[in-house]
């Protein structure tokens, strides 16, 4: 008899934020709510520069613009998001794809330098599931050879590292975060850029100035989404019904379904960034960011119990590969990430015994179709792009749980429950 889990993933919201959520859309937030955050996060974070952005990515394509020349190269890891590359090339730069390291799945430090000539202007580094990348040797890096640091810290709010605990999106020219529906603090759509020039910050806020609000039906639109994801993921409506339906889907291959927890299935090359894309994020975001501001060190502790349990119960499993254990706060897990070659028979297995994990589905952009004019061999990324399981650790989520993950895990590869 199948025990229902927990769901692999609940957003940050709380059901009862959703009404004064639903006054603000319509225009009762605070005229100085920007103001407001924009302190906040500059307090937070040392004095930097804050810029509220529509998403991460029209962050990172504001980053790119304000900071790389037209027609120059910015160096990226091709493990990402498909559209953290349009980005680069929307703002005119040229991608080269550096290689990552495994384990950690972010770039390689020791692959950049031999990328960098004289017509580099920037390295674009991504903190994947919470992770910073090892930033001492990047930033002498770039200081020594003298091109611009940006950091996609989409996935690392709160992450810290260093003598001095310095944040994830802090050490160079500029970071990115993303406030989207699935991230550690979320608006349901939204971002900010931060940068210690202020010249930098200005050149942005100029470009954005007449940029209208979020369309509003959009807005409206996920934030119905989030209140359908938290009520289909509330655990009792999980266990009753979702959890059975996705897994009747994942198990028959109802495409429908799987679509609907599937991202990036058909990536494009875009040279012109959308025009839905340009616009800013409505005061009512930025209240919500504001107010989960607080509980996000809290939290991050909460994921980094999570991954140490996973450490301690799946560390002798010879046919996975995990995320290194920092419980510094250098890493705040907001996944915590398995590699095996055997990653769709062991998501079948896990789901015909009553779990729910998933597999993550970022490409290795280096290879796509759509990039062939930037191609290039990077089979760290290729092969962890084939293998990644995120296993869930989101505060809500429970020790009982992840122990049953653990066993299960242990169970396909044979090995005795400790």
């Amino acid at each position: 008899m199948i025990s229902p889990p927990l769901p692999r993933y609940r957003i940050y919201t709380r059901t009862r934020d959703y009404p004064w959520i639903g006054f603000g859309l319509f225009g009762f937030a605070g005229a100085d709510a920007f103001d407001r955050l924009e302190a906040q996060v500059a307090d937070q974070f040392g004095g930097a520069n804050c810029v509220p952005m529509p998403q991460n990515r029209v962050g990172i394509y504001f980053a790119v613009k304000a900071l790389v020349r037209p027609g120059k190269k910015i160096v990226l890891s091709p493990y990402t998001l498909s559209d953290v590359v349009n980005m680069v090339v929307c703002a005119g730069a040229v991608p080269v794809f550096a290689d990552i390291d495994r384990r950690t799945c972010n770039i390689d430090p020791a692959g950049i330098e031999a990328l960098i000539d004289d017509d580099t202007d920037a390295v674009l580094i991504t903190h994947l599931h919470g992770l910073l990348c090892d930033m001492a040797p990047i930033v002498e890096l770039c200081r020594r050879r003298g091109v611009k640091l940006i950091e996609d810290a989409a996935q690392a709010f709160g992450s810290r590292q260093g003598t001095d605990s310095r944040y994830a999106g802090t050490f160079g020219d500029a970071g990115v975060f993303s406030f989207g529906m699935y991230k550690n603090i979320t608006s349901f759509y939204g971002g900010m850029l931060v940068t210690p020039h202020t010249e930098v910050a200005e050149t942005v806020r100029d470009w954005m100035r007449d940029l209208s609000y979020q369309a509003l039906g959009l807005l409206l639109h996920k934030v119905a989404t989030g209140i359908a994801t938290d009520l289909a993921t509330f655990p009792p409506v999980f266990r009753s019904f979702t959890y059975w339906l996705f897994r009747f889907a994942y198990l028959h291959d109802v495409g429908a379904l799987n679509r609907q927890v599937t991202i990036e299935s058909d990536p494009r090359l875009k040279t012109r960034v959308p025009d839905s894309y340009l616009c800013r994020m409505r005061p009512i975001q930025a209240t919500i960011v504001r107010s989960q501001l607080p509980r996000v060190a809290t939290d991050a502790a909460k994921r980094i119990r999570a991954a140490a349990l996973y450490d301690e119960g799946l560390r002798d499993i010879t046919e996975i590969l995990l995320p290194p254990l920092r419980t510094d706060g250098s890493h705040i897990y907001t996944y915590y990430p398995i590699q095996t070659a055997d990653r769709d028979r062991l998501l079948k297995h896990m789901i015909r015994s009553g779990r729910d994990t998933a597999v993550q589905h970022l490409r290795n952009c280096a290879s796509l179709e759509c990039f062939a004019d930037w191609q290039r061999d990077c089979p760290n990324a290729e092969l962890t792009a084939s293998q990644v399981v995120l296993l869930p650790t989101y505060p809500r989520y429970s020790e009982t749980e992840i122990q049953r993950n653990i066993a299960s895990i242990r169970d396909y590869f044979g090995y005795p429950h400790r």
